[in-house]
């Protein structure tokens, strides 16, 4: 008998929920911006953490999820916002899927999500990361805006692309 534990394979059951028809779904409730039609996935105790731009905020509960829900869909609806959504991966109980989208004068904006189903198909906790402003990285607009949000990491960068510039003409 070796050290090693012995392998069993996984026996999780199969995610209830088709990814691909959930996501499609998700993008059409988003583009709508259907806040009510968008809670009915979630269980009556989910849990949804939204970052935005580095803001974090958690909502607890079917209906506190509705009205997080209602806020960004409202605000979205008002400056035109639109969404593709495409499946990343699915196991047995999660989803992520990642979304591009733009808001009606433009602006292109991404984000990830993570859906985790309970054995009824209904979510039961929900991650969103959003990113509001997606721009080359090289460009000074972001460089400034890290430079203002986080100074310390952005002159590291700076100084890392220095030394290896400099490295790559000696």
């Amino acid at each position: 008998m070796s050290g090693t534990p012995a392998v069993t394979p996984s026996i999780a059951p199969a995610l209830s929920v088709d990814a691909v028809a959930f996501v499609a779904e998700a993008e059409r409730l988003t583009n709508a911006h259907d806040a009510a039609g968008a809670a009915r996935v979630y269980a009556e105790d989910a849990s949804l953490e939204l970052v935005t731009d580095g803001a974090v905020e958690w909502h607890h509960g079917r209906d506190a999820i509705e009205r997080a829900w209602r806020i960004v869909l409202e605000a979205g609806g008002e400056r035109g916002f639109a969404v593709t959504k495409t499946v990343v991966a699915a196991s047995a109980t999660t989803v992520v899927n990642r979304w591009e989208g733009s808001f009606g004068g433009g602006g292109a904006c991404r984000g990830i999500e993570s859906w985790t189903f309970g054995a009824d198909g209904l979510v039961v906790e929900h991650r969103a990361e959003t990113f509001l402003v997606v721009r080359a990285a090289a460009t000074w607009r972001s460089r400034l805006r890290l430079l203002l949000g986080s100074p310390r990491v952005a002159l590291a960068f700076a100084r890392a692309e220095r030394r290896l510039d400099r490295a790559a003409v000696a």
